[in-house]
């Protein structure tokens, strides 16, 4: 159904730790993985002859399309450990993602003044692949694969990062109804997926009958824009009763993959916290 890894990644340092990491740990990232992948001497991605097997430009400049990442963080974060999650053929990458995470700590450093700190170890589905005592051993991982075979008609869903998600053409800022978060991870599921797009195909059944979610402004400056960019969304729980069986598999789907816009940086994750 869906193949995926979990890469968590602790770090060791001092550092004032921002309110919201997404943006900072994704740009560190990034630019430590076009140093790690990049073979043109321009090293400009425009009218690059290497774009279609470029790692760099299919995580981070790819137009219209779903990345096959996406980071895991909490906001106010107590120290810089963070989970990135791979999806389907990024699954492949995860030896440039390695070798990208420690460059961006212990060569380019973060912040504007650079720091740099110490990956201490890096855990692939919580099987050690990287410490600073050891070295690197990267053979024989095994993806996760998504199989559901159970069914719980009630669940309660914990955003614990700001779900972003238009709805009546506009970001949802009081509430989200059931149908357009499940269209919304049915979208994003065949697209990482690399299906042809569809409709859902079936009526969403399910109430949400308890709704706790408060909206959370956020920001983000964009250096290559300029600006400061929104990134606000609805965080809290909500309660779900008389779910079907394929809202449900969305539903789980959903809880690995993220939800809603800008999941890149850490957006729209959520747990299940109870079902039954």
């Amino acid at each position: 159904m869906l193949k995926w890894v979990r890469l968590d990644c602790t770090i060791d340092g001092t550092y004032r730790i921002p309110f919201f990491v997404g943006s900072m740990l994704r740009g560190v990232i990034g630019h430590a993985l076009k140093r790690v992948v990049c073979i043109n001497p321009s090293y400009e991605c425009e009218g690059c002859f290497a774009l279609r097997e470029c790692l760099y430009y299919q995580f981070y400049e790819k137009p219209n399309s779903i990345h096959q990442y996406r980071l895991g963080i909490r906001l106010k974060p107590r120290t810089l450990n963070f989970s990135l999650y791979l999806f389907e053929d990024a699954i492949d990458s995860i030896p440039y993602v390695v070798a990208a995470v420690i460059k961006a700590f212990e060569e380019i450093g973060i912040g504007k003044e650079h720091v740099k700190m110490c990956v201490a170890s890096i855990h692939v589905n919580e099987r050690l692949v990287y410490s600073k005592q050891h070295g690197a051993s990267l053979d024989n991982i095994v993806p996760n694969e998504l199989e559901i075979d159970r069914f719980c008609q009630e669940v309660q869903l914990q955003f614990v990062m700001p779900l972003r998600m238009k709805q009546n053409n506009k970001i949802a800022a009081e509430s989200i109804a059931l149908h357009s978060l499940i269209n919304n991870i049915h979208n994003r599921y065949t697209q990482l997926k690399g299906l042809e797009a569809r409709s859902l195909g079936y009526r969403v059944r399910g109430e949400v009958t308890q709704n706790s979610m408060k909206f959370m402004e956020l920001q983000r400056y964009s250096n290559r824009q300029k600006t400061a960019m929104n990134l606000g969304g609805l965080m809290g729980d909500i309660t779900i009763k008389g779910l079907d069986k394929q809202s449900y598999m969305y539903l789980k789907i959903g809880e690995i993959i993220g939800a809603g816009k800008q999941t890149v940086f850490g957006l729209g994750s959520y747990h299940i916290i109870k079902e039954r």
